[in-house]
């Protein structure tokens, strides 16, 4: 296994331990930033040990993570950290337990590992660029399901709650068309679930590079394709962090699942 990667297991794992004692013994307070999404201090603790432990090992890598107060979206050539200390607030200050720590590590363009930990559950999600995906050290594939209409679609809904009617819109349009419908609360699980077979597909408007940049890749090395249902040309963002319109799912329908999304 890279150092890198060994390097970002152990450190969502020192993260993920630490959230979850915060959490068990109620040590953890809420706020609301930017005006309307959910922020406790348990994900800046974990912000803090992210960073700590990256600057220790690495002082000259850039880090791009969503609790910081300026977030650049660097073109990632030089060597770059993109993390999320808890995906699923929401979740996390709620008791429930689809909640995870997400780092990738960056560099050339190209997001070349990924890690998505849930440390309620213990499952280790991680993947290098063409060395397959795994779970807990196991490797996994997609569930690769021929017919959409046997699909259990993952989704999620914006903290801001603007654009409601085309989220609605495009929930009535898919439906008829799919097994069933989850939301897990943290989209890099949701594409997680992609990965391991749990889901066969995942879509949302509107996700920022620490959300899907650690995800992205360990669906990809799983089998799964991935892609966007409008604005494909926006070369803004690198491809392998820009969540913008994303669909994550097997490739056998991912045509017929992108039509229905347009």
């Amino acid at each position: 296994m890279d150092a890198i990667l060994c390097e970002a297991i152990r450190i969502a794992r020192l993260a993920g331990t630490k959230i979850k004692e915060i959490r068990e013994s109620k040590q953890y307070s809420e706020s609301v930033k930017d005006g309307y999404e959910l922020v406790t201090t348990a994900d800046l603790v974990s912000n803090d040990i992210i960073k700590s432990e990256i600057h220790k090992l690495y002082c000259n890598h850039e880090i791009l993570s969503e609790e910081d107060n300026e977030r650049k979206y660097q073109s990632l050539q030089q060597p770059t950290w993109i993390i999320d200390p808890i995906d699923g607030t929401v979740g996390y200050a709620n008791d429930q337990y689809q909640v995870a720590i997400s780092i990738a590590y960056a560099v050339d363009f190209k997001v070349q590992h990924g890690v998505v930990y849930n440390p309620f559950l213990d499952k280790m999600y991680y993947a290098s660029e063409n060395a397959g995906a795994f779970l807990n050290g196991s490797k996994i594939a997609i569930k690769n399901v021929t017919e959409l209409k046997a699909y259990v679609i993952g989704t999620g809904f914006p903290h801001k709650k603007n654009g409601i009617h085309d989220i609605i819109s495009r929930l009535e349009r898919i439906l008829p068309h799919i097994r069933d419908l989850r939301r897990l609360g943290s989209p890099a699980l949701d594409i997680c679930w992609v990965a391991c077979g749990k889901m066969q597909g995942f879509y949302e408007g509107a996700l920022s590079p620490w959300d899907v940049a650690a995800a992205k890749l360990i669906a990809i090395e799983a089998g799964a394709q991935t892609g966007y249902y409008k604005g494909e040309e926006d070369h803004s963002i690198p491809d392998c962090i820009n969540g913008n319109h994303i669909i994550v799912s097997s490739p056998s329908v991912f045509d017929e699942l992108k039509k229905i999304l347009v």
